[in-house]
């Protein structure tokens, strides 16, 4: 009986001790394409697109964490949702086997100091004297952001404008706020489909990705699209709905006829350089100092960009200059007219001045600000005294008012 009961425990022992070998048995080794050990893959299954491919990428070089360890809260400590916040891009996007030197320009790209906008804001207000230096120290939207320092215009920037700028963490604020910022996602990532649980990162900037800023002032996104915001009323009615489309943010708009770059298939990243938009490592104040493309880069120009850079995009062909787009399709490109464009009369007016015949404009803009209330102060993400309201008199789409800036005669859009 003892013999037996001996037995027994011992075979009770055995089972216990294989029974945990087995669940405690060495995990099957999951390695890139390029040898290195990535036990995230043993879990994750998400599958970005084939540029970060995760059999040839892995996880943890963009989204950190310790791809040794097998233990779920030990592999996700450190780890980051969004590699692309400009916080931390240095340790990922901008790694020397990925993206070098791009943080640098990036974080000083006016997208992401805002510099023109809080200039312009605190000179038309009255706080910065007309003669004051252009750039000054404090004056972006992160050195904002971690000072605090606020006055009456930098108020109406932190509240009304305070979204518009790569520093803000995407997802932070509800609704269509939270598509904006995070980085060099606020322009790269396409969201994926659910299936996949991993959006898509992608050369191809998409429109839509740019007017979700670009859509208010002089409203260039809107309008290269075929879109005019109305006056707000939704009307002419359609069987008891607005007849109107809506944006994201509530406001109506028309169609009008789009920008012809935007019927043959041009997105903004066609024409606009990385450069101009990711920075050139110069940390300029406003958009003209930055925006390097006109007209004639393309138009005549040869492909030179008025800071005398190539178009990477613009090529010669079979004799004659193209534009190879994003997608790969290919654009001829028309010179000017030599009479209605050269003629020594129109030298002075600029492509809009004719190719622009009706464009949206906004009139009679007024801003109110009640003391007694609160209101989302954007940069800080918390409620702060005094609330802002804009109001305007009326919209427009007509033809725009000639005006001269040095020896060139452009349209003035107000807005």
């Amino acid at each position: 009986m003892k013999r037996y009961l001996l037995f027994l425990g011992i075979l009770v022992l055995a089972l216990v001790i294989g029974r945990e070998a087995l669940r405690h048995r060495a995990p099957k080794v999951y390695t890139t394409t390029s040898g290195r050990i990535e036990m995230c893959l043993a879990c994750h299954e998400e599958k970005p697109e084939k540029a970060h491919a995760r059999e040839v990428v892995g996880c943890s070089p963009c989204h950190l964490g310790d791809p040794l360890r097998i233990d779920r809260q030990l592999a996700h400590r450190g780890i980051i949702k969004n590699p692309a916040d400009l916080r931390v891009v240095e340790k990922t996007c901008g790694q020397p086997a990925c993206h070098p030197g791009y943080p640098e320009r990036v974080k000083k790209s006016l997208m992401a100091t805002n510099r023109g906008i809080i200039d312009t804001l605190r000179r038309y207000w009255g706080e910065v004297p007309a003669h004051a230096p252009a750039k000054r120290p404090g004056e972006t939207v992160r050195e904002l952001m971690l000072s605090g320092e606020t006055s009456l215009a930098l108020d109406y920037f932190r509240k009304l404008c305070g979204t518009c700028h790569l520093w803000l963490e995407k997802g932070k604020y509800p609704g269509f706020l939270g598509e904006k910022g995070g980085g060099c996602v606020a322009c790269h990532l396409v969201p994926g489909e659910k299936a996949k649980k991993h959006p898509v990162l992608t050369r191809r900037i998409p429109v839509e990705n740019c007017t979700r800023c670009h859509n208010r002032s002089g409203r260039i996104g809107l309008t290269y699209q075929g879109l005019y915001e109305d006056e707000g009323y939704g009307a002419p009615l359609v069987e008891g709905e607005f007849g109107a489309e809506t944006l994201e943010d509530g406001r109506f708009v028309d169609l009008i006829p789009p920008d012809l770059h935007y019927k043959a298939g041009l997105t903004c990243a066609d024409c606009h350089l990385p450069e101009e938009t990711m920075g050139d490592e110069k940390e300029y104040v406003h958009f003209e100092e930055s925006v390097e493309v006109t007209c004639e880069t393309c138009h005549g120009g040869q492909g030179l960009t008025r800071k005398g850079r190539r178009h990477p995009k613009v090529m010669e062909k079979e004799g004659r200059l193209v534009l190879k787009d994003n997608a790969g399709k290919e654009h001829p490109l028309k010179a000017p007219d030599p009479v209605k464009c050269r003629h020594e009369v129109h030298r002075r007016l600029s492509c809009q001045a004719c190719h622009a015949p009706r464009v949206p404009q906004c009139f009679g803009c007024h801003v109110r600000r009640d003391p007694r209330e609160t209101q989302l102060d954007k940069l800080a993400g918390r409620e702060t005294a005094g609330a802002w309201e804009e109001f305007r008199s009326y919209m427009r789409y007509e033809t725009p008012t000639l005006g001269v800036k040095g020896d060139e005669v452009l349209i003035i859009v107000p807005g």
